[in-house]
């Protein structure tokens, strides 16, 4: 499947689209205006005139220079975010193509048209406008995605049929050669496809038959795959600096749907996201996000996010962003239980926690947690951080409820045998306690013990 963004060049930054914009590209000394937005569009702007005419028509029309580099981090980004659908991705930047081995993918997703739709769909959701073809070669799906067609094409016959009528211009070959073939006549695909491998190799040299016959299937066509990074970076740059949170919030919100795209693909998640704001004339701002279980949803993190965000005051307006996640974990799926009950309390309550930190501090919620100590009452603390405690299944039965040591006269009637429980020699504070379970005339189950040297009984929990 292939993936062509006409509009990349514009679109590889997310901007409010009720301002006019258009990109333009450097010709023989002159601004031909190279992509535009609907709004600049509706004010009477075309791709192929010049900025002085484009600035005529819209004074208010904003220009922005065309940066190959940057189109290039923007595929590179969509190409993380692709692996999603597919664990074979490639593009080339310079034509602004992405391509996706998507034959493996089709059971998961139920049929091709269902995933070819929901991958339409998620791309559109980040701002990006795509047209797609499915072919069985490399340069046939790209041909039939540039037709704007959504063309489909599932064996050789069915791709020739489709590519035979389409015009020469189509082909990814040199525009002197695209000149010269006109020239002799022709005018279709088909008809280039027709002319003997030989004569075009003597004419145009061996990369044109070669190409031909890779667009058909006649010969392989490898190209390098797309490489997942271990830790996920990425910059975007700003090319109009953005003064205000709530502008941040367009380039952030498709940026952390590609961290989610390439985090499914992965099979990850993270707990510790850092985002980085650049600014000219003042350090950068680093805002941190930190949940309590591995996540990876863009709208849960970008929630976090807003909350950072609107505690920020931000020193200058900002010229770039870098996303940076250097620990990726196993994800927090959530599991039914036998009776069809999930853990979506749980979840609810993680979600409330991350929030009231990202809200207050990282400081300012705390929960308790397990300490390595034998005694009771020094075998919990308050943490700060976000980790589950250690638990496991064999951990002794202890009530909830501990008491600072209440010395007791009567005995309630005492239920199994103790144990016992010595501890605290390292630090000078030596203790040989005999623990039972007693329980009260009410009912109540109290956790006690006796102390060895003094023989004297304490009160240190309550069950019920």
């Amino acid at each position: 499947m292939a993936l062509f963004l006409p509009n990349l060049p514009l679109e590889r930054e997310p901007a409010p689209t009720n301002l006019p914009c258009a990109v333009v590209n450097r010709r023989r000394g002159r601004r031909i205006v190279l992509a535009c937005n609907t709004s600049a569009h509706a004010a009477g702007i075309e791709t192929g005139i010049d900025a002085v005419t484009a600035l005529a028509r819209e004074p208010t029309l904003r220009l922005i220079e065309r940066s190959p580099s940057r189109e290039a981090r923007a595929l590179a980004g969509l190409a993380n975010w692709a692996l999603q659908f597919s664990a074979e991705v490639c593009l080339d930047a310079s034509r602004w193509l992405l391509w996706m081995e998507v034959g493996g993918s089709t059971r998961y997703f139920g049929s091709l048209p269902a995933l070819t739709g929901r991958i339409e769909e998620s791309i559109a959701a980040l701002g990006f406008t795509a047209h797609s073809g499915v072919a069985p070669t490399l340069e046939g799906a790209a041909i039939l995605a540039r037709e704007a067609r959504s063309g489909i094409a599932l064996d050789r016959p069915a791709l020739l049929e489709r590519l035979g009528p389409g015009e020469l211009g189509l082909l990814a070959l040199d525009p002197e050669v695209v000149a010269a073939l006109r020239a002799t006549g022709l005018r279709t695909i088909a008809e280039a496809l027709a002319l003997p491998a030989a004569a075009l190799a003597r004419r145009f040299g061996p990369e044109v038959p070669l190409y031909l016959r890779q667009l058909t299937g006649e010969l392989p066509d490898p190209r390098p795959r797309h490489r997942a990074p271990d830790r996920y970076r990425r910059d975007h740059d700003c090319t109009c600096p953005i003064a205000t949170v709530e502008g941040l919030l367009f380039p952030l919100r498709r940026l952390l749907q590609e961290l989610e795209g390439f985090l499914r693909g992965r099979d990850l998640a993270l707990q510790h996201l850092t985002v980085t704001l650049q600014h000219r004339g003042a350090a950068r701002t680093m805002l941190h996000v930190r949940t309590s279980s591995p996540q990876r949803e863009a709208v849960r993190l970008f929630a976090l996010l807003r909350e950072r965000l609107e505690r920020t005051v931000l020193p200058e307006a900002v010229t770039g962003i870098r996303l940076a996640a250097d620990e990726l974990l196993a994800p927090a799926i959530r599991q039914g239980d036998f009776f069809d009950q999930d853990a979506r309390p749980n979840e609810d309550w993680t979600v409330l926690l991350d929030r009231l930190r990202a809200r207050l501090g990282e400081t300012a919620v705390r929960r308790l947690g397990l300490a390595d100590d034998h005694r009771p009452e020094r075998a919990w603390v308050l943490d700060g951080t976000t980790a589950d405690p250690p638990f496991s299944d064999d951990y002794p039965d202890r009530p909830l409820w501990f008491l600072e040591a209440k010395p007791i006269e009567r005995l309630p009637a005492l239920c199994g045998k103790p144990e016992r429980i010595e501890a605290g020699w390292w630090a000078g504070e030596d203790s040989s306690r005999d623990y039972y379970l007693a329980r009260t005339p009410e009912g109540a189950r109290w956790w006690l013990y006796r102390d060895v040297r003094t023989s004297r009984w304490y009160l240190q929990g309550i069950w019920s």
